[in-house]
């Protein structure tokens, strides 16, 4: 079949609907995945999908595709992707299917393939199904699978509810920003015995509010500006299909996500002394730092959720998280990212010591930091650039410690870690886009950092400054 190859990428399928992605492509997604299944003697999977308006016809479509492979298919319907997971377990199966382009605009699109439990495809999975799928060299089936209704909400919530204990009630200040925790995430956190003030409730898959992205600076300052009126203990924010969440303070301070590797690395630490922490190469600082002070080991790695859980596991790690909101708990939890856990856990974690965010933000170096930025660039020309810029990276900064693909392999950047912050830009796994996050100790330095990535990526006609997928550009425009 002739599809885009792009859409293919290290470790989710993702494209935009109507040009990559119609249900005629999904289907046959759809029955590669199959096959692949079957190839693993794997009958069963579970399958979900977000509220994105394409959600329900590539729903329809894929469960045509599996069960033309005699794959029975248990169906959750609309839920978060952390949901999926959990119905692996609750299933005991290591088939799933998340249908979802997660922080992208409304008219992407794509897929989350399990391997394992809690474990999705790789760039050599992923590769395998693209193969599959040009080849159409499905499996043929003597029988067409079931298809099972299931309803996991109360199940889901109880799983999580038990694993959790929150010794105080909060007030907090919730931005689903119109996507599919919005059906799940604010009760949960009621029957913790906490009030939850909504902002952007309800359901939209055209996302009429915005992209749900808790990576995005206008986003955050906006829910910063509900929690100030309300005062409020603290402020949420999370992506279209839950996974990933965003945090701000009592304060109004939008505490990036690398803050929570960190606070959520000092958590485990303290009751697993010596553990190995995983964190990717986008973090600040502050995360090797925290990690160390106390008794932990940093272990720094690519960029990629399927990446960071795949290093986990090889390490023995108790915590892996990313910049991007994806944290994964392997101490008293699946190890997969659920931002509805995360949720619970900082609660748990502020209440335990009885510290508000802010008070527990302030005991952790202090850097002046970047959101994540995103400016596009065309899939085929945005490898070539970052080598191209790695090149003069490594020159201007030649008393750096530089973190690459020769330090990590497969790496799809360059860092250059200072004694005062550090600087990092890769190309994105996920779209058409590069990604730039920088630090310092000074607000002068802080400028410095900022005016030479502004003048490298403006050296590249091959970016793209009003691209959709662009966020927090403002920082370098």
């Amino acid at each position: 079949m002739q599809i885009n190859p792009l859409i293919f990428r290290n470790y989710d399928i993702r494209g935009i609907v109507d040009v990559d992605l119609d249900p005629v492509k999904v289907e046959a997604i759809a029955k590669a995945y199959g096959t692949f299944l079957r190839k693993r003697k794997i009958k069963q999977a579970v399958i979900g999908y977000d509220c994105r308006l394409s959600g329900p016809s590539y729903h329809e479509s894929f469960i045509k595709g599996l069960a033309s492979c005699g794959i029975d298919l248990i169906d959750l319907g609309m839920v978060m992707t952390q949901m999926v997971y959990y119905g692996q377990y609750r299933f005991q199966t290591n088939g799933g299917v998340m249908i979802t382009a997660s922080h992208n605009p409304w008219n992407y699109n794509g897929f989350k393939l399990a391997i394992g439990f809690s474990l999705t495809t790789g760039p050599e999975e992923v590769q395998e199904l693209k193969r599959i799928v040009e080849t159409e060299n499905f499996f043929q089936s003597e029988r067409v699978g079931n298809v099972t209704n299931a309803d996991i909400k109360e199940d889901y919530i109880n799983d999580v509810l038990k694993r959790i204990e929150i010794k105080k009630s909060y007030r907090i200040v919730m931005d689903t920003h119109k996507g599919t925790t919005t059906l799940f995430n604010p009760e949960i956190a009621r029957k913790t015995g906490c009030e939850v003030i909504e902002i952007n409730s309800g359901v939209d898959g055209s996302f009429p509010a915005g992209t749900p992205d808790p990576t995005d600076a206008k986003l955050m300052e906006s829910l910063s500006k509900v929690v100030l009126e309300n005062k409020a203990d603290i402020g949420l924010a999370y992506d279209g299909d839950g996974d990933r969440i965003g945090f701000v303070d009592e304060k109004g301070r939008v505490l990036w996500n690398d803050v929570a590797v960190a606070i959520f690395s000092k958590d485990i630490l303290e009751r697993f002394p010596n553990s190995k922490i995983v964190y990717n190469t986008l973090c600040s600082q502050v995360v090797r730092e925290v990690i160390k002070a106390n008794g932990g080991t940093p272990v720094m790695w690519l960029t990629g959720h399927a990446f960071i859980k795949a290093k986990i596991a090889e390490v023995g790690a108790a915590f892996g998280g990313e910049l991007s909101g994806h944290f994964f708990f392997a101490d008293n939890a699946y190890g997969h990212d659920d931002g509805t856990y995360a949720t619970l856990r900082v609660l748990e974690y502020l209440s335990e010591k009885n510290m508000t965010l802010s008070q527990l933000y302030e005991t952790f170096p202090q850097f002046i930091s970047s959101p994540e930025i995103k400016v596009g660039c065309p899939d085929g020309k945005k490898k070539a650039v970052i080598k191209d810029l790695s090149v003069k990276f490594k020159k201007d900064f030649s008393g750096a410690e530089i973190t690459d693909e020769n330090v990590i392999p497969g790496d799809d950047g360059i860092r250059a870690d200072f004694e005062d912050g550090m600087l990092v830009i890769r190309y994105s796994q996920n779209g058409p886009y590069i990604t730039v996050k920088f630090e310092a100790k000074t607000q002068d330095v802080f400028e410095k950092r900022r005016q030479y990535i502004k003048d490298i990526l403006h050296s590249y006609k091959e970016v793209i400054w009003d691209d959709p997928l662009c966020v927090n550009i403002d920082f370098v425009k």
